[in-house]
């Protein structure tokens, strides 16, 4: 019951971190603040972490874990390549909705984070699989996760004979994940649900064509699973 209680406190804390980190920045939000928000004082703010540095981790830990589930029940029952179009609609979906996420590419975009926390797991491309990438040199924060995550992917089309180009030529992968970290800045200060699967769906459709074999475009859905909400 005690430790329910305390996971439950704790769970606040990281979401009224990420909130008010999405709305103020690292530097803008206090402790004081975040504390408030999640209903406690700021004694039991420090029984669970020691500092703010170590609550933006947790927010950030919190996105990679929520970006990691996604992509592994996905993957669960389609190809990767097929995955990499409707984590790409996730991604659309939480920049909208969830607030640990945004939060998380904002830490990264002021600096200092990527080094601090856990890298992914290298993940498998077997069906069913969590699928994880470690995150790609040079792009800050949760950009270079994310970035991570759209090479494995790509990584495993590759594998499974769904790219044109098998070879390893880092075109294909420097296109789709500059096209991938560039879904944040478009969609990151939000935009009705129905014009988001629109714009997405026009990159996948542009997209497709230039990785696939010929032919094979038809293959794969390039709308979303679900309406986007919003």
């Amino acid at each position: 019951m005690v430790q329910e209680r305390s996971e439950r406190t704790r769970g606040r804390l990281v979401q009224a971190g990420a909130v008010l980190f999405d709305r103020c920045g690292y530097a803008g939000a206090t402790l004081g603040e975040i504390a408030g928000a999640a209903g406690v004082t700021k004694g039991a703010l420090y029984f669970h972490f020691a500092s703010k540095e170590e609550l933006a981790q947790a927010v950030f830990q919190r996105a990679e874990r929520s970006l990691r589930g996604a992509c592994g029940g996905l993957r669960a029952t389609s190809s990767p390549l097929q995955t990499l179009i409707d984590v790409g609609y996730w991604l659309v979906d939480a920049l909208g909705s969830d607030a640990v996420v945004r939060a998380a590419f904002r830490l990264g975009r002021e600096g200092g984070w990527q080094s601090r926390t856990a890298a992914f797991v290298p993940a498998t491309s077997a069906p069913g699989a969590p699928v994880a990438g470690v995150p790609v040199a040079g792009v800050r924060g949760f950009h270079g996760v994310w970035a991570g995550v759209v090479r494995e992917l790509l990584t495993g089309a590759r594998r499974a004979g769904e790219l044109r180009d098998r070879s390893g030529d880092p075109g294909p992968e420097t296109l789709v994940v500059a096209a991938a970290c560039g879904l944040e800045v478009v969609f990151g200060d939000g935009c009705p649900g129905e014009e988001r699967a629109r714009r997405v769906g026009a990159l996948w459709e542009w997209l497709l064509p230039c990785l696939v074999p010929p032919g094979s475009s038809d293959a794969y859905r390039t709308r979303p699973l679900a309406p986007l909400p919003g």
